[in-house]
């Protein structure tokens, strides 16, 4: 890579490359709200791609001769995503929002019986604790009660609401199915005509940095979306059996809290654990236990099956990680902050090792980077 450098024409380009990267950038930031539609379009793609290149790989010789079995892949990838959305559409979607009207409803009910709690179960407890302690803390809980209720009943409905009224957005969103098929049908001529922009030299490292990015995102991805079905279906199950009330909507809530490493299996029981409580005490206990066997069989069965140790991260440092990417990007921080923080650490150690160990080359790297455990 140094000899490459040492070459003034490839310096130019190298510089014409990262201004362009910089310009692409620029314009991603300034309209990103317009944008949104297609970086989810991207990862639905993403997803998709493999079952899409597996039908192609294995299609009849005489489709892959009229160059008919990429399109056909996608089509059939399309139909069952569509009857998969009609399915939900038809019976799991408006059962959740009908349950989500009586939760809201529900909601006002819900805090004020949690405020008598803390008032009366909790006041013999608050008056052992010295004044200038326990009068701010009287004061933050009755003001996040306050704040809890706004946000429930305003925030989520506001924030819908001016989202879908952005002309970009909407528009983004009637596009996105057929930006998709071109993304899925042009995806290894995309690729071939990005590695052109880039000298021969360095190609080969470029394609071991995509396989690097690719293994990680995708087995983290896809290992997450299904651990979050899965997690879903338990806790819909459990709360069923217990006969909990809007046992659909908190299973649902399990199953979208289980994106956020670490932290989401417990945020996702808190809603169902504080229900049952303020509707059956009585099962509250067997619930919070039922969650907890769930969380035990998801990290010894379900993990290691089905994402293994794919990102790598010690359990601390995912929780600084969420904490700081929510402060910094809200809940897509929180998201992707843990497959990011991985692809930064391979890729830094793979450039390490091209740069730093005498004789190294693009495959000696790569062999390096997958024995070592840094």
């Amino acid at each position: 890579m140094g000899s490459w450098l040492a070459v003034p024409t490839n310096r130019v380009r190298l510089v014409l490359v990262s201004l362009v990267i910089l310009v692409v950038a620029w314009v991603v930031i300034a309209a990103w709200a317009a944008l949104v539609p297609f970086v989810f379009g991207l990862l639905v793609a993403y997803i998709l791609l493999p079952v899409v290149n597996w039908l192609d790989d294995h299609a009849p010789r005489f489709l892959r001769r009229r160059t008919l079995a990429r399109p056909l892949a996608i089509i059939v990838v399309y139909l069952v995503v569509i009857g998969i959305f009609v399915g939900m559409m038809a019976f799991f979607i408006p059962a959740v929002i009908e349950q989500g009207k009586v939760f809201g409803q529900a909601v006002p009910r819900y805090l004020d019986q949690l405020e008598q709690l803390y008032l009366y179960d909790f006041a013999d407890f608050m008056e052992r604790i010295p004044a200038e302690i326990s009068d701010p803390i009287n004061t933050n809980i009755e003001r996040a009660i306050g704040t809890l209720a706004d946000a429930i009943q305003k925030g989520v409905g506001g924030t819908i609401k001016t989202l879908w009224d952005t002309v970009s957005f909407i528009i983004g969103v009637a596009i996105i199915p057929f930006w998709m098929y071109y993304v899925l049908n042009d995806n290894r001529r995309l690729k071939r005509g990005f590695y052109a922009i880039f000298p021969e030299a360095v190609r080969a490292d470029l394609g071991n940095i995509e396989r690097i990015v690719d293994s990680l995102l995708s087995s983290y991805l896809r290992g997450q979306l299904l651990l979050c079905v899965l997690v879903g279906v338990m806790a819909t199950i459990v709360l069923a059996i217990f006969r909990v009330d809007m046992a659909l909507l908190l299973g649902t809530f399990a199953a979208v809290f289980e994106i956020i490493p670490i932290l989401g299996p417990y945020l996702g029981a808190i809603p169902a654990v504080l229900i049952v409580l303020l509707t059956n005490p009585v099962n509250a206990i067997w619930v919070a236990l039922s969650f907890a066997g769930i969380q035990w069989i998801e990290n010894t069965f379900m993990v290691p099956r089905i994402s293994g140790d794919a990102v790598r991260l010690h359990p601390a440092l995912v929780m600084i990680l969420v904490v700081i990417a929510s402060q910094l990007a809200g809940v897509v921080g929180m998201l992707f902050v843990v497959p990011l923080a991985a692809v930064f650490r391979d890729v830094v150690r793979y450039l390490l090792l091209r740069t730093t160990e005498r004789g190294s080359t693009p495959a000696l790297a790569m062999e390096n980077l997958r024995a070592r455990q840094w």
